[in-house]
């Protein structure tokens, strides 16, 4: 029987049995797998072999990959796409994986050309940064003795002796001694982020694979709340200033962080606790991908990452740092006129979406109004990937990355429904998911309560845990309870309820 037929067939059977269509739980259908062919050739092919051999799927190391290009461009270049136009190249992105989906050997593997680069730089800056240690040690001593020598100095003496006391200490306070290069950070708290950012000239990167970060920004280690302000101004480029008692201010003129993260998707529902996550616009400003999990269909030896593969990428990635490293003042990476009008058109197919009421991304508005920034930022970085070796590092982007660019953005837009949808249903509505996934691989169409419960029961450990999401399975019409059998005449417990699964559903 065709697919068609079996449709028209199921259709007919629920029709019998006075079923009607349920409602949709969250987003429906399977999100989109990230678009890793418009990358440039030496990144779509290691993303793909490192998805393969790793298991996991490709929107993990795409998503992290382009987090890396962010973190090699930012406040190193930005794009302007037509005078008074312009956009930073740093990126925040956080995939939602589940528990045990290897996160953490695909962020070691895409961050590695990022470490060495930055142990590289530490090891070649180190001899100055010792030999300036020992300059300010001396001149400090310097500076002390001659303090004393000035306190014991005779009345006659003690001008002259308390002059030359003075320049000693100027002359050790002129000596900085160079701060090491940092390009990457692990967790940190805020406070902790914004001294380093300004210790490195406004530029930082983290990468983190458990989520703490968002902890963190909830002011989990701080008894004042929540800190946003430096996840805030540090996407668009906003001058940070923070004074503290007892300290010199930190004055960060045009900060440019980077953020990759992770977080298991149970905390995307604890998301919208974060004091001003919403609000203030902290969660417009990442961009989200919630792919399938592959946990339980994974194989057990796949091909691993080909030698050459794997070579060029890091070869390429680590080159694109150090020659972006040399970029002291941000350049500018300008739009030709077809890549302007690209970048244009793809504004005016978002803008309906929008509306209020009507429009798919009106709810995420706070989120849809950056897409097309974002996508410009994507374009850029892939022009810098693009011509690494062929001398149009500096030149204009063409039209044909923006359009790259935008089937990236097209994908963000599905996989932010999903992700936003997820804050506000919580864990419920995946449990509800993963139930009826069971009945579905099993060819079930009713079933005990204890049956859903010996099925789920890692998800769903107790009874209680199982009860709202059969009443949100029931309440939108994906199941419905039958009558209960007539009591035994020789009595005992009755049978626990079961379920009829609605033919309609597509869950």
């Amino acid at each position: 029987m065709s697919r068609y037929a079996e449709d028209i067939a199921r259709q007919a059977r629920a029709n019998g049995e006075g079923w009607e269509p349920p409602v949709p739980l969250g987003q429906s259908g399977t999100p989109p797998v990230f678009p890793a062919h418009r990358f440039p050739p030496w990144i779509n092919a290691y993303v793909v072999a490192l998805a393969e051999a790793v298991q996991v799927p490709v929107d993990l190391p795409a998503m992290l990959t382009i987090t890396a290009l962010s973190a090699a461009a930012g406040g190193r270049a930005f794009v302007e796409i037509k005078p008074g136009y312009e956009e930073k190249l740093n990126l925040y992105t956080a995939t939602a994986m589940a528990p045990g989906s290897r996160k953490t050997p695909v962020f070691m593997r895409v961050t590695a050309p990022l470490t060495d680069y930055e142990e590289a730089a530490i090891i070649e800056a180190s001899p100055e940064v010792a030999e300036a240690k020992i300059r300010l040690a001396i001149a400090k001593a310097d500076a002390a003795k001659a303090q004393l020598e000035a306190e014991k100095a005779s009345e006659d003496a003690r001008a002259e002796a308390s002059h030359f006391a003075a320049a000693k200490a100027m002359m050790a306070e002129a000596i900085t001694v160079p701060t090491m290069p940092r390009l990457l950070v692990d967790d940190a708290t805020p406070e902790a982020l914004t001294s380093l950012m300004a210790e490195q000239g406004g530029r930082i990167a983290m990468f983190s694979d458990e989520g703490e970060v968002f902890s963190m920004m909830a002011g989990r280690y701080s008894s004042k709340g929540p800190n946003l302000g430096v996840y805030l101004k540090s996407h668009v480029g906003s001058p940070i200033r923070v004074d503290r008692k007892g300290r010199d201010p930190e004055i960060i003129k045009k900060p440019a962080l980077t953020l990759g993260l992770t977080v298991q998707p149970v905390v995307l529902s604890q998301l919208l606790a974060i004091d001003g996550a919403r609000g203030r616009g902290l969660l417009g400003r990442f961009l989200w991908a919630v792919p399938p999990s592959n946990v339980g269909y994974r194989r057990s030896d796949p091909d691993p990452v080909p030698a050459a593969v794997e070579e060029l990428f890091v070869t390429n990635l680590r080159a694109l740092v150090a020659k972006l490293a040399e970029w002291t003042d941000p350049l500018p990476l300008v739009f030709t006129a077809e890549a302007r009008a690209a970048l244009m058109r793809y504004q005016d197919s978002i803008e309906p979406r929008l509306r209020d009421p009507g429009g798919d991304l009106a709810h995420i508005g706070d989120w849809a109004g950056k897409i097309v920034g974002h996508v410009a930022r994507i374009a850029g970085l892939l022009h810098l990937a693009t011509h690494l070796h062929d001398g149009n590092l500096r030149g204009p982007v063409d039209a044909a990355l923006v359009d790259d660019a935008v089937k990236v953005g097209d994908y963000l837009c599905i996989h932010a429904l999903h992700a936003f949808q997820a804050m506000h249903d919580g864990p419920v509505q995946d449990n509800a998911k993963a139930l009826m996934r069971w009945a579905r691989d099993a060819d079930i169409t009713v079933f005990s309560r204890r049956q859903a419960h010996q099925a789920c029961r890692y998800r769903m450990p107790t009874t209680e845990d199982l009860k709202p999401v059969l009443d949100m399975l029931e309440g939108s019409g994906h199941i419905r309870r039958l009558p209960a059998p007539e009591p035994s005449p020789r009595g005992g417990r009755p049978p626990g309820p079961k379920y009829q699964i609605n033919p309609l559903s597509s869950l």
